[in-house]
């Protein structure tokens, strides 16, 4: 009896120092805030798990900023060689790490499996004057600044395609008015609220807003229509643009060959799942599972053509500010009524100067003359073309500046002068610097 009685008794002592893992922990981070298409894809995959895996606790950790950099710097550093976490990741957080400058990528995690896809829709109020995509880019391109758009983390898919549709219809990147929230729960309070003209994000996230009436959807980002919902595309209203988000997982840094493999064939089984199948009908996202190696080579082209888009358009946005300190068809005649302009202040300082006073008539008449000139140079400009508006503002400058009413050998001079100035000034800007005048 004291033998069984010392037996069990250590046996007690062991089950006592041993840990427990009867209930293995999972820990799931959202690098967004609560609402976003991260937090949401985090949120399905824990409840599927939860259905699949009855016996594992799974819980959703959100911390947002930078376009997910934020959580993934902390996801690589605290959690390296942990078998029981994981990131939710996408296209937001490929363009978010160039554009952040980020010291931490994506090639510091380790890549387990692409998940889901989904089209970006462009929303306005149910009340908003833009009732179709046409109105707000007709509008967008009268005064770009005028109109706000609201969406995810600056870089990131949200504000990538509204600096392409930008390109599209023909406005530098850098001229879009664009307002970033930590994530697509904020963007949506900002829209219905006012706060910003448009907002931009994955469908499902403003889904419940359209249905309900209180958004309308101008444009889907889809290569074609999509069955649910009641949007055009992007191309069937003119611009040649589609975008497409996805989203996927990532695992810590640091894990065995044992370890990753595990992970495949457990998301694996997820997303084969009909509890998963149901899930991302429901939340109308396009199953795109790719996992192993193919995602890790997919996973590098996406930051190859990332990378080469975002480059583009910096480069668009560099040309644009040098062309805005340079002369061309839309600059060049306020530029020259502003020289003329000056030449008039001189001519009417000179005079005041002047101890001889001139012929008062024959002055007031030059100087109407020039006024009026000066007045209708633009529509003469537009009219005539550069050339013979460029003359005769210079001839009719060179005879106030006299003060007396030109003899018509010198209005001969005068013309003769400013055509040949005019030619010299049109073939530089035309064959030197590649600028058509009118």
């Amino acid at each position: 009896m004291r033998g069984v009685m010392l037996g069990r008794a250590v046996v007690v002592l062991l089950l006592a120092a041993t840990p427990l893992h009867a209930q293995p922990s999972l820990t799931i981070v959202a690098p967004a805030a609560p609402g976003g298409g991260w937090d949401q894809t985090a949120r399905v995959m824990q409840r599927v798990l939860a259905e699949i895996e009855p016996a594992v606790s799974v819980q959703v950790d959100n911390i947002p900023g930078a376009a997910g950099t934020i959580g993934l710097s902390r996801f690589v550093q605290s959690e390296r060689g942990n078998p029981h976490a994981l990131l939710v990741t996408g296209l937001v957080m490929v363009s978010g790490v160039i554009t952040n400058a980020s010291p931490v990528s994506l090639s510091d995690a380790t890549p387990i499996a692409r998940l889901t896809g989904e089209t970006e829709v462009l929303v306005v109020p149910a009340a908003s004057p833009h009732r179709t995509l046409a109105d707000l880019i007709e509008a967008f391109k009268r005064d770009p600044g005028s109109i706000s758009w609201g969406g995810g983390s600056a870089g990131g898919t949200d504000d990538l395609l509204v600096r392409l549709l930008a390109e599209q219809v023909g406005l530098p990147a850098a001229r879009v008015n664009y307002i970033a929230f930590a994530g697509g729960g904020a963007a949506l309070a900002a829209v219905m609220g006012g706060q910003v003209t448009a907002a931009v994000s994955g469908y499902g996230e403003f889904a419940g807003q359209i249905a309900a009436g209180q958004l309308r959807a101008l444009a889907i980002s889809a290569a074609e229509r999509i069955p649910g919902i009641n949007a055009p595309t992007l191309r069937e209203s003119g611009i040649a643009l589609d975008l497409a988000n996805w989203r996927a997982i990532v695992a810590p840094p640091g894990l065995s060959n044992a370890e990753h493999d595990q992970w495949i064939a457990r998301m694996t089984r997820m997303a084969t799942s009909p509890e998963w199948q149901r899930a991302i009908q429901q939340q109308g996202w396009d199953d795109l599972f790719l996992a192993g190696a193919g995602f890790r080579q997919f996973l590098l082209a996406e930051q190859s053509r990332v990378d080469a888009v975002l480059r583009r358009l910096a480069a668009s946005d560099a040309a644009h500010a040098e062309a805005a300190l340079t002369l061309t068809p839309t600059t060049v005649p306020n530029v020259i009524v502003g020289i003329f302009g000056m030449l008039v202040a001189a001519l009417v300082a000179s005079r005041l100067k002047s101890p001889a006073p001139a012929p008062a008539a024959p002055n007031r008449a030059m100087t109407r003359l020039l006024g009026l000139t000066l007045l209708l140079q633009p529509m003469l400009m537009l009219a005539a073309g550069f050339i013979i508006a460029s003359t005769a503002l210079f001839a009719v400058t060179a005879s106030a500046w006299r003060g007396v009413r030109p003899a018509p050998a010198a209005v001969a001079t005068d013309l003769a002068v400013g055509a040949c100035l005019a030619v010299a000034v049109f073939l530089i800007f035309s064959n030197g610097l590649g600028v058509t005048l009118p």
